[in-house]
């Protein structure tokens, strides 16, 4: 029996929290790609998560989705109103890299052409050393098999994805205001 792509990418979401130690994984499916026509329902989960779970820190992409895509940019607005209007008490952090990592990274072609992209990118204001969890990470990732193209496509194809994230002992952040 073949598996479809929602599936896959759950069994591997399931994998990645057991390799990298996470006790509770939470996943809602508003469907892949179309999360700009869900707002409304994916805020209100978001919320509600958030009063639930009370986390001490919240961590989503910077403005730009990273590198534009458009799900990551949706939820990245939805945290950040969420944090500005109801949860201003909690800390909010994008998911970056440094600055020289960002200029080279290739933005997929069919966002490379909008401008607004790099404009959005957040700087880091935090670094904070991983060390040796950085092999967990790289098991994690070849998790993904679903997504192994569109991961090495932003990296380029000169270096294997485990020597890249070998060089980064660092994750950075860039807190939000």
């Amino acid at each position: 029996m073949s598996l479809g792509l929602k599936d896959i990418r759950v069994r591997e979401a399931r994998a990645a929290a057991t390799i990298l130690g996470i006790s509770r994984l939470i996943q809602e499916d508003f469907g892949d790609g179309t999360l700009h026509a869900k707002r409304p329902e994916l805020t209100m989960f978001l919320d509600t998560l958030i009063q639930q779970e009370q986390p001490d820190l919240l961590i989503t992409y910077d403005l730009a989705g990273f590198y534009g895509h458009p799900d990551h940019i949706v939820c990245a607005e939805i945290i950040t109103a969420l944090k500005k209007s109801r949860f201003r008490e909690i800390p909010l952090w994008y998911v970056t890299f440094p600055e020289i990592v960002l200029a080279r990274v290739r933005l997929p072609e069919h966002i490379g052409t909008n401008s607004q992209v790099r404009e959005k990118q957040a700087l880091p204001t935090h670094k904070i050393f991983i060390g040796s969890s950085v092999l967990p990470k790289i098991k994690s990732w070849y998790t993904y098999k679903s997504q192994r193209a569109s991961l090495t496509k932003g990296i380029g194809k000169l270096l294997p994805i485990w020597f890249f994230l070998t060089m980064m002992l660092f994750e950075y952040f860039a807190e939000a205001n």
